[in-house]
C-alpha cells in the first residue's frame, strides 16, 4: 500500500498544469480581448460622439454670427462675440474676428492661423487659457475678414480617460475573476483526476475488486468513472473466468492423461502379444483423441469469442445447413430409437461463419440426441421471424436442465451431474454461446415441457435469390 500510495502522488498532477487550468486561462485571455474590443468601441462611440456634438455647436454658432455680420456688419458680430463670451461660464468658447487688415476686432483670440475649414488648435501663452486644446472652424468673411468660432477639447479628453478608467478596472476585476475561478476549477478537477489515479493506483497494486469513486453529480467525470468501472468489472470477470477455465481444464484433463497412463503402465506389465498390444495402444488413442477434441473446442471458442472470424463473413444457405446438420445426427438418434423431426423453411440465408454456424447446430443436435429420452423426440425447427431474420429451435423430450442450472451450463467443462456418465467434454454449450454471441444471435434456454428447448433468435437472415419468396 506505501507503493501504491507514492506512486499516486508521483503521477498526481499539479493544479497549476491542469487541463481545467489551461483551459481557463485560454477563457480568460478570450475575455479580456473581448473587454478590450468593447471598450475600444465603447470609446469610439463615446469620444466621436462627443466631438460632433462640438462640431455641431461650433457650426451652429459659427453661422448665427456670419448672419448677424450680414445684418449689422463686423460691429453687431463683434457685440454678439463680446455677449458670448461674458456668459460662458465653463471657458469653454473662443472666437477671433478679424478685420480685413487682419487685426482683431473681437474674441478671446490673440491670433490664429487665416485657413478656411476644420483644425485643432493648441493655444499658445499670448491667449487665453494657454495650453488647451480647441477644436475650431474657419470661415473667410465678405469683403476680407476672417471669423474663427473654437470650442475646448478638454470634456470630451476627460470623457476619453474616464473610459479608459472604467476599462482598466473592468479588466482588472475580469482578471481577478478569471485567476480565482480558473485556480478554484484547476484544484477541484485535480482533485478528481488525483482520486481517479489512486483508485487505479490500488487496482493495478492488485486490488482488482476495488473500483472509481462515483458521485451523484453525474459530471463527465463520474461518467468517466462509471466506464472505467464497467471495463474494470469486465477485466474482473475475465480474469476470474480465466482461473475457473484453468481450475476446469486442469480437472477436466486429469482424468483422461491418468487413464492414458495407467493404460499404457498396464500394457508395460502385463501385455503378453499382439492383440494385447494393439487393444492398449487403441485405447490410448481413444484418450489421446478426447484430449485432442478438448483442445479443439478450446480453440473455437477463443476463435469465437475474439471476433477474428466476423473479417470472413459470408453470406451462405442457413437452411442447408441445417438440412445437412440433420442428416448427419438421423443415425445417432435412430440408434437410441429416437424421432428425429425437422421442420426448415427453405432458402433462408444469413451472413456469417458457416463453419462455425455448422458447429453450433452440430453441437445442439447432438446434446439433443445425447441426453434425450431413449425412445423419445428430438426436433429441429427453423423458420423465419414475423419480425425480421428467424428463428430456429432444437427441442429433446428428456429431462432437461434446471432453470437456476442455464445459466451456468453456458460455461466451459460445466456439467450437470446426472450428465456425468455421458461421454463429452462440458465445452458444447460454451461453443453455442460463443458462436451465437459472435453473430449477434439471441440465445435461450427454456422448458419443452418435459425436456430442454434451445431456441436461437437470428438476425439478418433473408430468403435466397432461389427461393422463390
Amino acid at each position: 500500500m506505501p507503493r501504491t500510495d507514492a506512486r499516486a502522488r508521483e503521477d498526481r498532477p499539479r493544479w497549476w498544469g491542469s487541463t481545467a487550468f489551461r483551459i481557463t486561462l485560454l477563457h480568460l485571455v478570450l475575455t479580456l480581448i473581448g473587454t478590450l474590443a468593447l471598450s475600444g468601441v465603447a470609446w469610439w462611440a463615446s469620444t466621436g460622439f462627443a466631438l460632433r456634438q462640438l462640431a455641431q455647436d461650433v457650426e451652429r454658432d459659427s453661422g448665427l454670427l456670419q448672419q448677424a455680420i450680414r445684418i449689422g456688419g463686423p460691429r453687431s458680430a463683434a457685440i454678439s462675440i463680446e455677449a458670448r463670451l461674458a456668459s460662458d461660464r465653463s471657458g469653454t468658447q473662443y472666437y477671433l474676428l478679424a478685420g480685413p487688415d487682419g487685426a482683431r476686432l473681437a474674441g478671446n483670440l490673440a491670433s490664429a492661423p487665416q485657413t478656411p475649414g476644420w483644425r485643432q488648435l493648441r493655444l499658445s501663452g499670448a491667449d487665453a487659457g494657454a495650453g488647451a486644446e480647441l477644436l475650431a472652424l474657419g470661415t473667410p468673411l465678405p469683403g476680407g475678414g476672417f471669423l474663427m468660432v473654437g470650442r475646448d477639447i478638454a470634456p470630451v479628453r476627460q470623457l476619453e480617460g474616464f473610459l479608459l478608467s472604467a476599462a482598466g478596472w473592468v479588466g482588472g476585476v475580469a482578471l481577478l475573476l478569471g485567476l480565482g475561478g480558473g485556480l478554484l476549477i484547476g484544484r477541484g478537477v485535480t482533485r478528481r483526476a488525483a482520486a481517479m489515479g489512486t483508485a487505479l493506483a490500488r487496482v493495478e497494486a492488485g486490488e482488482i475488486d476495488h473500483r472509481l469513486p462515483v458521485r451523484r453529480g453525474g459530471d463527465e467525470f463520474d461518467r468517466l468513472a462509471r466506464r472505467i468501472n464497467t471495463a474494470l468489472d469486465r477485466v474482473q470477470g475475465l480474469m476470474q473466468a480465466l482461473r475457473q477455465v484453468t481450475d476446469d481444464i486442469a480437472h477436466d484433463l486429469r482424468t483422461p492423461l491418468n487413464r492414458l497412463r495407467q493404460r499404457l503402465e498396464a500394457a508395460l506389465r502385463t501385455a503378453q502379444g499382439e492383440a494385447d498390444w494393439r487393444a492398449a495402444t487403441e485405447g490410448a488413442i481413444l484418450d489421446c483423441e478426447r484430449l485432442l477434441d478438448i483442445f479443439a473446442a478450446l480453440l473455437r471458442i477463443a476463435q469465437a469469442e475474439s471476433g477474428a472470424r466476423r473479417a470472413g463473413f459470408t453470406r451462405f444457405d442457413l437452411s442447408a445447413v441445417a438440412e445437412t446438420v440433420a442428416e448427419v445426427h438421423a443415425p445417432a438418434a435412430e440408434e437410441r430409437g429416437q424421432s428425429l423431426e425437422t421442420a426448415i423453411a427453405p432458402g433462408l440465408e444469413m451472413l456469417g461463419d458457416s463453419d462455425l454456424v455448422t458447429q453450433m447446430l452440430s453441437n445442439l443436435l447432438d446434446n439433443a440426441v445425447k441426453h434425450g429420452r431413449a425412445g423419445g423426440r428430438v426436433a429441429l425447427r427453423l423458420a423465419p421471424a414475423s419480425s425480421g431474420g428467424a428463428v430456429l429451435t432444437v427441442e429433446d423430450d428428456g429431462p432437461g436442465i434446471p432453470a437456476g442450472a442455464r445459466g451456468a451450463v453456458l460455461h466451459r467443462f460445466h456439467r450437470l451431474d446426472a450428465a456425468r456418465a455421458t461421454p463429452g467434454t462440458g465445452l458444447g454449450l460454451a461453443l453455442v454461446k460463443a458462436v451465437a454471441e459472435l453473430h449477434g444471435i439471441d440465445l435461450h434456454l427454456g422448458e419443452a415441457m418435459p425436456g430442454l428447448r434451445v431456441t436461437l433468435a437470428i438476425p439478418g437472415v433473408t430468403p435466397g435469390q432461389g427461393s422463390g419468396a
